[in-house]
């Protein structure tokens, strides 16, 4: 009889739990909200449990979708959700802030959000920007840039300029005339370099040491080019870099490219010998124009890791590597040679894919920003009126078997309103954007799937840009 009492109970207690429990659910509500103008795609309502929803944000004209907030924090766009329980998600639209006349396009979502440093070309001023145009500050000179200028850690400027009074020669990118201020725009040195024989041009390095390495135009006179196996009866003017200590104006250091020529036309005369087996020395009769600026080096990029320079020659369409963990006295030997070349194999009569018909800017890429390649490097396109920019990855041998290894090409930018046959060139942004200076023009920024998501257009030629953060 207990059994059957205690039975009974069981069974009750069972049909009653099983009569309260809640039946499961099969709709959720979504409840969609937001700030700012805008709208979405779907509405806010009763929506099944797991069913796979997207919503995408649309700004409305004048603003820009900022990133979701909610049951979850998101910036995707579209933002795609499987809710099993009731689900909040409100979009953030932002004002697009005034604009500069200067910006056509603005992405704030896609854009880095860093400051540019925009030198004018031979002009006397320098900006650093902020994207929406405005100029955070400006440096005005009194004399005219002779191409870079750097803006240094402590606010002051380095920079290239022209002297009052107009060089016994020169050619476009001169200077003469390196100058450093203080953030004050103090002057505080200088350095130059502008006569009869010599003219400091275009780029300059600072090392870590803090000297400073520049380019030079060294004159070259038509005798000593004619014994050199150079055929013209005018002077010529052959590239090197030297290394100036500023605590004593001091040269401490020099590589000259003319100790380091092959020519194949006159077998009587010095340094012949057959150019490509000779990728080391330079051909001194590929470029010969009247003017006598047969290489006309436009850059400089310091691997301070390997003690190398790179230079980038514009009128042999290449960059070349020098040492420069070698004295003087070893740079006028063979040990000077050029170490690696790359962007033009015809200019040694190689064989190889050409990269490059005129270029500027070869610049080292900061491991930290994603980047596959060592450097970046603007090419011109000079025939083929297109420019194109290229991250390159530099192989850790230069030479295997007697050859030169080529560098990897492992991403190019190129659009048909991107071209200049003069300065320009790219840096790689903290994001992994890429900041184009189209020297004519302005500046593009473009995603790595090359997406324009900024650009800015000048009222003036633009030597570079940098990146600089806020």
């Amino acid at each position: 009889m207990k059994k059957s009492i205690l039975l009974f109970f069981s069974l009750l207690f069972f049909i009653s739990c099983k009569k309260d429990a809640p039946a499961p659910i099969t709709d959720i509500f979504l409840t969609l909200d937001q700030v700012g103008e805008g709208s979405m795609n779907i509405e806010s309502g009763i929506y099944p449990v797991g069913q796979e929803l997207s919503i995408t944000a649309t700004a409305a004209t004048g603003y820009y979708f900022e990133r979701w907030e909610g049951s979850v924090s998101s910036e995707a766009n579209p933002l795609v959700i499987t809710p099993e329980v009731d689900f909040y998600i409100k979009a953030i639209f932002e004002p697009i802030p005034e604009l500069s006349e200067n910006v056509i396009l603005y992405t704030p979502k896609k854009m880095d959000e860093n400051l540019v440093f925009m030198i004018e070309n031979g002009g006397r001023a320098a900006y650093l920007v902020d994207k929406t145009g405005t100029k955070i500050r400006q440096w005005s000179f009194d004399l005219n840039l002779g191409n870079d200028l750097e803006l240094l850690p402590d606010g002051g400027v380095m920079g290239l300029f022209k002297p009052e009074t107009l060089p016994p020669f020169n050619f476009g990118g001169y200077g003469g005339v390196l100058r450093r201020y203080d953030n004050a725009y103090n002057l505080v040195w200088e350095y130059a370099l502008h006569t009869e024989d010599e003219l400091l041009h275009h780029d300059f390095s600072i090392l870590p040491n803090g000297n400073v390495i520049v380019l030079v135009w060294e004159r070259i006179s038509a005798a000593e080019a004619v014994a050199h196996g150079v055929d013209r009866t005018t002077d010529l003017f052959a590239e090197k870099i030297i290394e100036i200590d500023p605590s004593t104006n001091s040269v401490v250091w020099q590589w000259r490219s003319w100790e380091h020529g092959v020519q194949d036309v006159n077998p009587d005369a010095l340094n012949y010998g057959d150019l490509s087996a000779n990728f080391d020395k330079i051909n001194l009769n590929y470029d010969q124009r009247a003017n006598g600026d047969i290489m006309h080096a436009n850059a400089l990029a310091y691997d301070a890791d390997r003690d190398l320079i790179y230079m980038s020659v514009n009128f042999y369409s290449e960059v070349w590597v020098i040492d420069h963990s070698i004295s003087t006295q070893l740079a006028q030997t063979s040990a000077g040679d050029i170490k690696y070349r790359f962007g033009n194999p015809s200019a040694y009569n190689g064989t190889g894919t050409r990269l490059f018909y005129n270029n500027h800017h070869p610049n080292f890429i900061d491991p930290s920003y994603g980047a596959v390649g060592d450097m970046m490097v603007f090419n011109n396109g000079t025939p083929q009126e297109q420019s194109v920019v290229f991250e390159l990855d530099l192989p850790d041998t230069f030479v295997t078997n007697g050859a030169l290894v080529l560098p990897t090409v492992v991403w190019t930018y190129e659009h048909p309103d991107l071209y200049f046959n003069l300065i320009s060139g790219a840096v790689r942004l903290p994001n992994g954007n890429t900041l184009i200076c189209e020297g004519d023009w302005g500046f593009w920024e473009v995603t790595p799937d090359k997406e324009v998501v900024w650009q800015y257009k000048g009222r003036q030629w633009f030597w570079r840009g940098y990146t600089v953060p806020n």
